[in-house]
């Protein structure tokens, strides 16, 4: 009976959240960057995943021109998994499910979890206890309960989208640390 108010209740918050994105209008991930960058996990991790937005949420693709020695990953959706891909200038973008732009599996290195030293995740909310609320595929969760993953998570949201209770259930994966900006 729990797991079903739990799941009830990750329902309701993602439809509050959903309205909340309609009704806002913050854009600039600028003040995410520069809190990224003076981070100590950014100047000593070597392979970052990032992710290509959805419509409103922080980007954080403009890190990758503070690159340095830096190699930058992204993923991909493959069934009920996301497979992780090396980002190389001659890669190819291709629409995904959800209206994701995904890496070409063709012309992108696909690569293991255990490489990623720092990982930028988005969620439609996140709580003080750095639980995180995807939006109910659980890709996000299954990669980074993946036992072959041991890098830094690092949850990217508005400030708007920091808030005191997000229910957890067992498989929830929480963050190292969130980024409001």
């Amino acid at each position: 009976m729990i797991a079903k108010d739990t799941l009830n209740a990750k329902q309701l918050l993602r439809m509050q959240m959903r309205a909340l994105f309609r009704e806002n209008q913050e854009y600039d991930s600028g003040a995410h960057q520069n809190a990224i960058l003076s981070l100590p996990e950014w100047n000593a991790a070597t392979t970052i995943l990032l992710y290509s937005p959805l419509q409103k949420e922080p980007d954080p693709r403009p890190l990758m021109s503070h690159c340095g020695n830096k190699r930058f990953y992204f993923p991909r959706i493959d069934g009920e998994f996301l497979e992780i891909y090396r980002h190389t200038m001659e890669g190819q973008w291709i629409a995904g499910p959800f209206g994701l732009r995904e890496p070409d599996p063709l012309n992108w290195e696909r690569t293991s979890l255990d490489e990623i030293d720092l990982a930028l995740i988005p969620g439609l909310a996140f709580d003080e206890e750095l639980v995180r609320l995807g939006r109910g595929g659980g890709f996000y969760d299954r990669m980074l309960g993946d036992s072959n993953f041991r890098g830094m998570k690092i949850g990217l949201c508005w400030q708007w989208q920091l808030i005191p209770f997000v229910p957890r259930e067992a498989h929830d994966i929480t963050m190292d640390r969130v980024i409001t900006g």
